[in-house]
């Protein structure tokens, strides 16, 4: 179930990460509001963010395409925990309209704070999935 999620997670944080670095940096403020945001919706990203969404694909792509059956569940553990610890950060530390809190050179709106939380709750789910199956054999070699 790991390598599945992480297949398409890695797309996901894959497009998000490349799509934020064209919707600019929220530590630009223009009349009042930061950048960063996407067609009215306050999202706040920043460069900084841009490249943990991009890290955050490349873990997802690891365990997807290239781990191994039985160790991918690993890496989309840990991605889930980031992602719930940043969630966790964000309904803490929330962001304004105008941009004004950071940390870190992130931005905590509402908007990213819940697709953190459920993106990390689903990837701890589907790697704590995995813990409770066991290994297929391998497939008996026949001789020629």
């Amino acid at each position: 179930m790991a390598r599945t999620y992480a297949q398409l997670a890695a797309f996901v944080f894959l497009i998000v990460g490349v799509a934020g670095f064209f919707t600019g940096d929220a530590g630009h403020v223009v009349n009042g509001q930061a950048g960063g945001n996407f067609d009215g919706v306050a999202l706040h990203l920043t460069y900084g963010r841009d490249l943990l969404n991009l890290s955050l694909a490349a873990a997802f792509a690891y365990a997807g395409f290239f781990a191994r059956e039985d160790r991918a569940w690993l890496p989309v553990l840990d991605a889930g925990a980031v992602l719930i610890l940043l969630a966790v950060v964000g309904f803490l530390d929330a962001d304004d309209g105008a941009g004004a809190r950071s940390i870190a050179t992130m931005h905590f709106p509402l908007a990213t704070n819940v697709f953190d939380l459920i993106t990390g709750v689903v990837s701890v789910l589907a790697g704590l999935g995995d813990l409770g199956e066991e290994p297929q054999p391998a497939a008996p070699v026949r001789p020629r």
